[in-house]
């Protein structure tokens, strides 16, 4: 009986090693070859990342063919070594000009073996190229579409990119929880990410805003080994046409001692650390001279008599900041609700869309306005909202 115990117990902790390392286990005859992607992420005027997985551990690089038709390879390093032998591979593009096309393509090396002083290599794998296109310095007119709350209901998110043509965007935005929660790595890629890719990602990168259910499972630790995020951060801000664009985390909805959590659960202080972020950001010259200022984030900061444990907290903290800061629109999710909460009407002097779960928006920024478009996942519109530009 001892024994078994003991065997299970190793076996247990390799099983549980193996998904913290990337490096699960496959069958000694399968072949060599791309599981998902690829996708891009924190694109930018100059740069972006490319991210894919392989069934094996691989060396990964990028073929990148400038608009002249020439050609550079790219991998990246860490402290002297080239990044490698994961089974998750990103690649970092930079120095790359503004608003210029560039083909690309993937390359992953087989890693057989790593010994100290001999390494084993299988076959390489080079997949065709895809076309991306870097951010324009300046563009007076932007559209991008929004899906939130799919919960790994993928053929509802397919019918919502199928309708929302998000090659004609130049944004993606997935506002949280498109995943119940995170326990193995393929829900991310079944739930939503393989829909992406089939649809736009290769060519358009998304940004990921994390939900209250992307926090939970053990996975939820490692979500950022499959995404780019600016500053590595969950929180942060870039720039597109005339909008200055703001993407906040909202944490966990109930108090960091619910029984649920564990033990586990330290959002108060994270919160409080992002406020001092946000405190900064609406300081900065960016924020101050763009013609729109959205936020996007999984929680409505709006106030209402009766609320939840999280958007209470964002309420009282984060609400006064972006008031006074001159916040120009909120787009949130969570309430598999929707709404349109005028000036004034969210307890705020900003808007707020709230996007159901059921429902996806197409945005589109000028000078003079901001225009959303509510559709249901058919693509028939249901609501149309207007906000104006400060004087």
């Amino acid at each position: 009986m001892r024994r078994n115990s003991i065997c299970c117990l190793v076996f247990s902790v390799a099983l549980i090693a193996a998904f913290f390392t990337g490096q699960a286990q496959v069958p000694d005859n399968e072949n060599f070859y791309v599981t998902h992607g690829p996708y891009l992420q924190n694109a930018g005027t100059t740069g972006v990342t490319v991210v894919w997985t392989t069934n094996r551990p691989a060396i990964p690089g990028v073929k990148v063919t400038a608009p002249d038709g020439s050609s550079f390879f790219v991998r990246n390093s860490t402290d002297g070594i080239v990044n490698g032998g994961s089974l998750v591979h990103k690649v970092r593009i930079d120095g790359l000009d503004p608003g210029s096309k560039y083909k690309y393509s993937i390359s992953s090396v087989q890693v057989l073996k790593y010994q100290a002083y001999r390494v084993y290599y299988g076959d390489t794998l080079n997949r065709k190229a895809e076309d991306f296109t870097t951010y324009p310095f300046k563009k007076d007119n932007i559209s991008f579409l929004v899906v939130n709350d799919i919960h790994d209901n993928a053929a509802k998110l397919s019918s919502c990119l199928r309708n929302g043509f998000p090659l004609e965007k130049d944004l993606v935005f997935f506002n949280g929880d498109m995943v119940d929660f995170l326990q193995d790595p393929e829900q991310l890629f079944k739930g939503f990410i393989d829909s992406a890719v089939y649809y736009f990602a290769s060519a358009k990168p998304f940004y990921y805003v994390r939900g209250n259910h992307e926090t939970r499972g053990y996975l939820a630790r490692e979500l950022k080994g499959y995404f780019d995020y600016p500053g590595d951060r969950f929180y942060y801000s870039f720039d597109y046409g005339t909008v200055h664009f703001t993407v906040l985390d909202c944490g966990e909805d109930k108090p960091d001692n619910n029984r649920y959590y564990y033990g586990l659960a330290d959002y108060d202080s994270y919160r409080s650390e992002q406020l001092r972020w946000l405190k900064e950001e609406v300081e900065s010259e960016n924020w101050r001279k763009a013609r729109f200022r959205i936020v996007f984030i999984h929680m409505p900061v709006i106030r209402e008599e009766k609320q939840g444990y999280g958007m209470k907290y964002l309420s009282e903290n984060f609400g006064p900041l972006l008031d006074k800061a001159g916040a120009d629109l909120m787009i949130s999710a969570h309430t598999h609700r929707n709404a349109f909460l005028e000036k004034g009407k969210s307890g705020f002097s900003y808007p707020v869309i709230v996007n159901s779960n059921n429902t996806f928006l197409e945005v589109f920024a000028g000078e003079d306005d901001i225009m959303a478009a509510l559709r249901d996942v058919n693509g028939k519109q249901i609501s149309e909202y207007v906000v104006k530009a400060r004087k």
